[in-house]
């Protein structure tokens, strides 16, 4: 039960205004360049600390830590756990940003971009689930009123 709690518990506290503007320069920085491919993480469930990307491209991490704003905001480092106490994340959260598996080691940055934002300001990608879950369960009272 501790290590679900320290998973989805964020890093370390920060405002909700920083961490949205810090989240929000993140995504942007990515977006200036959305065809770069970006080397995502091993998953924090599987020891990816110590290991840095799944290939040798560059990690959203690093598309980060090139940024001199956010290092002159206090970005420290390229690890996960720097990345992690900047931005106010948790373990999960993180990994939905930035962690890959061994079928998907790359993704796209606009697709990085869109975790991020989503990370930030969850209720569109809510939005969106919810409408698409409505539309099964119309689709199908639909065929079983039919057939």
């Amino acid at each position: 039960m501790r290590s679900l709690t320290r998973r989805w518990a964020p890093a370390k506290t920060i405002a909700a205004r920083d961490r949205q503007h810090r989240l929000l320069r993140w995504a942007t920085l990515l977006e200036r360049n959305p065809h770069q491919i970006i080397g995502l993480l091993s998953p924090s469930w599987a020891g990816g600390d110590a290991r840095g990307a799944m290939v040798d491209r560059p990690s959203a991490i690093d598309v980060a830590w090139s940024d001199v704003v956010l290092r002159v905001m206090g970005l420290a480092g390229r690890s996960r756990g720097e990345a992690k106490s900047f931005f106010g994340l948790s373990d999960a959260e993180l990994d939905r940003i930035a962690a890959g598996s061994w079928r998907c080691p790359v993704r796209p940055a606009w697709q990085v971009a869109v975790r991020i934002r989503n990370v930030e300001c969850p209720r569109l990608e809510n939005r969106i689930v919810g409408s698409v879950v409505a539309l099964l369960l119309v689709i199908c009272a639909i065929s079983y009123w039919i057939f």
